[in-house]
C-alpha cells in the first residue's frame, strides 16, 4: 500500500548512459561529440544520456578506466561496460556495430 502523497509514477531512467572521454575541445573530441549525439538519436530517441569526462582536468579518469586512447565512449548502462576508442565516424556507425548498446 503507498503512503498518503506518494507518487505511483516510477521515476524515468535514461536506459544507457555513455561516458564520452576526451582531452580538451579540440577537433577530434568535438567530432566523437557530434557523431555520438547524431548516433543516439538515430539509434536511442530519448532513451540515452552523455557525460563528457575531460581527462585534462580530471586525468584520474582515463587510468580508472583502462583507456589508453581518446577519444573514447565508455557504456556505463547497460551491463556489461563496453568500449569504443575513436571519433565514431564511419559511414555506418552505429551503437549496435561498435557495441555500445546491449542487444534489443
Amino acid at each position: 500500500m503507498k503512503a498518503k502523497g506518494e507518487s505511483r509514477r516510477p521515476t524515468r531512467t535514461k536506459k544507457h548512459v555513455l561516458r564520452l572521454h576526451i582531452a580538451g575541445r579540440d577537433g577530434k573530441s568535438r567530432k566523437a561529440l557530434k557523431n555520438l549525439k547524431e548516433i543516439c538519436e538515430r539509434d536511442l530517441p530519448g532513451e540515452y544520456k552523455i557525460e563528457i569526462v575531460d581527462v585534462r582536468k580530471n586525468p584520474g579518469a582515463a587510468k580508472e578506466n583502462n583507456l589508453i586512447a581518446l577519444p573514447a565512449v565508455v557504456r556505463t548502462l547497460p551491463a556489461p561496460i563496453r568500449k569504443f576508442i575513436g571519433t565514431l565516424s564511419g559511414k555506418n556507425g552505429s551503437l549496435v556495430r561498435v557495441d555500445l548498446t546491449s542487444d534489443k
